[in-house]
């Protein structure tokens, strides 16, 4: 039985990654809010990309220890908010210096996380707005990402849409990961089907429908067909309608899962400011 608590503990890491926002703040508020009443285990990181040209300038490097240990007290700042608000939680914190993409990727793997929580500013309408470690780390970690949107406040999930092409053949459905995230919130599951107008619905897909259909049958969701011209206005005025809480979509770059959308598209999903956005993967473990 000890191994099997240990092992609970482990596989229930969640990251949070700050870098002292406003957004940032209301990201780990969020967090804290949902793993409360689980033994997930919260790590807070906050990540220095460090600037390769500035290791051989001994004063850019004298202003970058000042601005590490500055750092690391509002990380210890942070560290005490929750401790106060949220004593419950289960946290550590941990502050490195690197490229924030393998810092990143190294810490999932180091520490086994089932979820990467950012938050972000602003109303996203331009990818210009749009930090790029977010995107990249978004479409490319191998875990599931949640970006909450500096306005959206903590509210109970009980509505969760999943956003995907069902008539792709190989769409390989995280089915597990969804299954856990229904009996974790006890929401209801919509399952948004993106597909052009023009595609052409041939036997093959109406029986990639029918698997995904039966993959998800045991969680009883509601299945919606909009017809739309923008893909992204389709999902945004959905979900704006049906208040859903959350939004699950298969982040895509390349490989398989190339035509369930357009590289630009999955960017402009994050785009959609009113609902945290859940990337989903495949994975056995989720938040316990």
């Amino acid at each position: 039985m000890p191994p099997t608590n240990k092992k609970e503990i482990v596989m229930s890491t969640v990251l949070v990654v700050t870098n002292f926002s406003a957004a940032a703040r209301n990201a780990l508020s969020y967090t804290c809010s949902l793993l409360q009443n689980t033994q997930a285990r919260l790590v807070l990181m906050n990540i220095y990309d460090f600037p390769g040209n500035m290791t051989g300038d001994a004063i850019a490097v004298a202003a970058m220890g000042q601005i590490i240990e500055h750092d690391a007290t509002l990380l210890e700042q942070e560290y005490q908010w929750v401790q106060t608000n949220y004593p419950s939680i289960q946290m550590d914190t941990e502050m490195v210096t690197g490229i924030f993409q393998e810092e990143l990727l190294r810490k999932v793997v180091e520490s086994n996380a089932v979820l990467v929580v950012m938050g972000t500013d602003g109303n996203y309408t331009n990818l210009l707005s749009w930090n790029s470690n977010i995107i990249e780390s978004f479409i490319d970690l191998p875990v599931p990402m949640l970006v909450i949107p500096a306005q959206v406040q903590f509210r109970p999930i009980n509505k969760i849409a999943f956003a995907c092409n069902y008539y792709r053949k190989n769409l390989q459905v995280p089915v597990s990961v969804i299954r856990k995230l229904v009996g974790f919130t006890h929401a209801s599951l919509y399952v948004i089907n993106v597909v052009a107008p023009q595609e052409l619905i041939t036997d093959e897909a109406l029986h990639n429908k029918h698997i995904l259909q039966e993959s998800l049958a045991d969680l009883t969701p509601v299945y919606f067909e909009p017809e739309f011209s923008n893909v992204i206005k389709a999902i945004d005025d959905f979900t704006s309608e049906e208040n859903i809480d959350m939004l699950l979509v298969i982040p895509t770059r390349h490989g398989i899962w190339h035509n369930i959308f357009q590289k630009s598209h999955t960017k402009g999903l994050v785009y959609l400011n009113h609902i945290p956005l859940l990337s989903v993967r495949q994975q056995e473990e989720f938040i316990q």
